[in-house]
């Protein structure tokens, strides 16, 4: 999958673009209706179109508009990664196991916010395909588990989840080093409002098409991409937003 940001970032360069990594936008700029650019840590950038593929939640606030009352925050996560000593018969890249109750599963994360006492456990082992993202004799686990978005969850709660995790998989004798990021950290790191994955939660039969729009109705030239906005989450719906976004703009003028 990172292969495509690399792709992504060299065509940029190719045609001449700029990257500015790890700087903060404060705020949109505007020339009366129309977006003008971002406000930045480092500085002003001047832009006669701004696409944001940020939380939609925090570019209404940017805009000065939050959004009242704010709509419920999707699902968020609580990911554990793994480097575990030997190796797993017939490991493969992508492993999945579902709970007796998957209803259940839901009413603890947005009924009783809190995390899933028999959760859908989800494990990517890269090194299962690629044999360099791993040392020799040794595999790299990627685990996420569905989680509140914006609830409390104590240190002391999230070891204890984090060893039953490890229970359940079975791999507590093989780890040799290991990191877990939560909702918090997903926050803090990425933006996104509360922990939250895809934004505002997508419930009832509208919840999917209600999404923000590419296009933003105001101001002109401000688009939208990444998986709060249409067509959703998950890289294949979040490029086939960025098309239209780039179909939207049109070619360089």
């Amino acid at each position: 999958i990172y292969e495509l940001v690399a792709a992504l970032e060299a065509r940029l360069l190719e045609l001449g673009g700029a990257l500015r990594y790890e700087t903060r936008v404060d705020a949109l700029l505007l020339s009366g209706s129309a977006a003008a650019g971002v406000s930045t840590a480092a500085g002003h950038v001047a832009a006669d179109a701004v696409v944001w593929s940020g939380d939609a939640l925090v570019l209404d606030r940017l805009l000065g508009r939050p959004t009242q009352p704010e709509p419920e925050r999707s699902l968020s996560g609580l990911a554990l990664m793994l480097g575990l000593r030997g190796r797993t018969p017939e490991l493969t890249h992508h492993m999945i196991t579902f709970p007796a109750d998957y209803d259940a599963e839901f009413d603890d994360v947005f009924a009783e916010r809190r995390l899933p006492r028999d959760p859908t456990l989800y494990v990517s082992a890269s090194c299962a395909t690629d044999a360099s993202e791993a040392p020799v004799g040794a595999e790299n686990w990627f685990v996420l588990v569905n989680a509140p978005s914006g609830a409390a969850l104590s240190a002391e709660s999230l070891d204890a989840y984090e060893a039953m995790l490890v229970g359940r998989l079975g791999v507590g004798s093989r780890i040799v080093t290991s990191a877990r990021r939560t909702p918090d950290d997903l926050e803090r790191e990425t933006g996104a409002a509360r922990g939250a994955i895809y934004g505002a939660a997508p419930h009832g039969r509208l919840g999917t098409i209600g999404r923000p729009t590419n296009a933003a109705r105001r101001p002109r030239g401000l688009y939208r991409a990444g998986g709060t906005v249409h067509p959703g989450g998950g890289l294949p719906l979040v490029m086939l937003g960025a098309k239209v976004v780039a179909e939207e703009i049109g070619p360089a003028r």
